[in-house]
């Protein structure tokens, strides 16, 4: 890994389907140069896969995150369970928590009404129903995506808004096409259209209409941060309401400072979430001193959590 990669990593996170050539201008290296370094990060898992942000409120769904306390449960258990939780169509991803986090599953569900998410929830905690100590949910009503601005502070970065709702529907093609795409967004739009039997210039057109309307947000690719030295870590915490000035400065500050990969805002007893990234403990230090700063007493409760594995 070298300061290279970092900028070619960079660029796929700001559009992982732009052509080779822009991105080899965008970075000044050789097309070939550029190829090379991309499968050898995917061969060294640097990559993990490729998928896309999609604003599932432009759909009418919202965002609800539902954590997990286990006891007593081995890992391939877990695995088998959240390959399972993963094939319910509302679950948009699942991590595994590091041994230092207080909770040790996250899930993220999107649903049009509270009753389904109730009905996920519920089938969810069920099937780890002999295993929890605890578990906490919240519905996040507005984002800011930024992925790891970091790899290139110098250069202007993507944000991902997600706010409001809507009510966009969308044919099964699409849906098909978001489907596809979120397990692989590099996929050509001849393969995809092959796979999907329809012509590539349908592809083409409806990828387009779908950026185009704000549902699919960015095509990126799955970082492992640790393989570039970094350490992502996320945090939940209670802010007292009435502190609504601070939590607009702190917004502000996540927007400034190129180590926050995201920020959510939330209803429930968490009411805020956010996730950044760190070289090393001082690093770490610095940060939770600033936000602790920024919200004084306005800081209720909060939960460090680091992300061990990705499951979807």
């Amino acid at each position: 890994m070298d300061e290279k990669d970092k900028l070619i990593l960079f660029e796929l996170l700001q559009d992982c389907r732009r052509s080779l050539t822009k991105i080899s201008k965008d970075v000044g290296l050789p097309k070939q140069t550029v190829s090379y370094r991309i499968s050898k990060l995917e061969k060294n898992k640097v990559i993990k896969k490729y998928t896309i942000n999609v604003n599932w409120q432009k759909l009418g769904l919202s965002r609800h995150s539902l954590y997990l306390d286990l006891k007593g449960i081995k890992v391939d258990k877990v695995d088998k369970y959240l390959k399972a939780i993963i094939e319910i169509d509302e679950v948009s991803c699942c991590y595994m928590l590091h041994n230092v986090s207080k909770w040790k599953i996250y899930i993220s569900v999107w649903t049009k009404t509270i009753e389904r998410y109730d009905e996920i929830q519920t089938k969810i905690i069920t099937k780890f129903k002999k295993h929890i100590r605890n578990y906490l949910s919240f519905q996040g009503f507005k984002s800011y995506t930024y992925l790891a601005k970091r790899l290139n502070p110098k250069k202007k970065f993507k944000i991902d808004i997600k706010e409001g709702m809507d009510n966009i529907q969308l044919n099964d093609l699409d849906l098909k096409i978001i489907k596809s795409l979120k397990k692989n967004s590099r996929i050509s739009s001849l393969d995809l259209s092959t796979k999907l039997k329809t012509s590539p210039s349908n592809i083409i057109k409806r990828i387009r209409n779908l950026k185009s309307r704000g549902i699919i947000q960015r095509f990126y690719p799955i970082i492992d941060l640790k393989k570039l030295g970094y350490t992502e870590y996320t945090f939940i915490s209670r802010i007292d309401p009435s502190y609504e000035k601070n939590i607009g400065e702190f917004i502000k500050f996540t927007k400034k400072d190129p180590r926050f990969v995201i920020v959510i805002r939330a209803v429930g007893y968490v009411n805020l979430y956010y996730a950044f990234i760190t070289k090393d403990n001082d690093e770490l230090d610095e940060m939770t001193h600033k936000i602790e700063e920024i919200f004084g007493d306005g800081l209720l409760e909060t939960h460090k959590i680091e992300v061990d594995n990705m499951i979807s």
